[in-house]
């Protein structure tokens, strides 16, 4: 085989791709449609401006968001927190409460007065879903995010909002 043929053919074969085959088959060639085959009229985008042009207004349409099939769920308890240590933020219905303590932050239990899980930054909001005494169950107001330090008391990480 000459160096000439060699080229030749590796030319060919270069210029025959896939994509280039890919072209032949591409559903919607002019080729390929059908006759008497008409495309829906599409919704023309700029009618409200060529009508504001023109000086007449045409009223946005009112799109309903549709109704929610369902509840949202109630948040995930985060555990328990000691009440005197936190602030009502809306009284008297306190459905929401923030972390205030002399301390670096207020540590969160896995039951009232017993293992320490985390501790919160003061300024943290939290939900308070359920209480047993000055004990509060919670979840968190906000999305979590460490701070890489840790609470002077317990040793367990230090938590703000992100």
């Amino acid at each position: 085989m000459t160096m000439r043929r060699f080229v030749l053919i590796a030319l060919a074969l270069t210029l025959a791709t896939p994509a280039q085959a890919q072209w032949w088959n591409w559903p919607y060639a002019p080729w390929r449609i059908q006759p008497g085959f008409r495309a829906p009229p599409l919704p023309d985008p700029y009618a409200f401006a060529r009508a504001r042009s023109y000086g007449v207004e045409v009223a946005p349409v009112e799109i309903e968001p549709p109704p929610v099939a369902y509840a949202p769920p109630a948040p995930p308890p985060l555990g328990w927190i000691y009440g005197p240590y936190t602030l009502c933020a809306d009284p008297p219905a306190c459905r929401a409460v923030v972390i205030n303590v002399g301390a670096d932050g207020l540590n969160f239990r896995v039951v009232p007065n017993g293992p320490v899980l985390g501790a919160l930054a003061n300024g943290v909001p939290v939900i308070p879903l359920r209480q047993d005494g000055n004990w509060l169950l919670v979840a968190a107001g906000c999305g979590l995010a460490p701070t890489w330090t840790f609470s002077w008391t317990a040793g367990v990480p230090l938590s703000v909002c992100m």
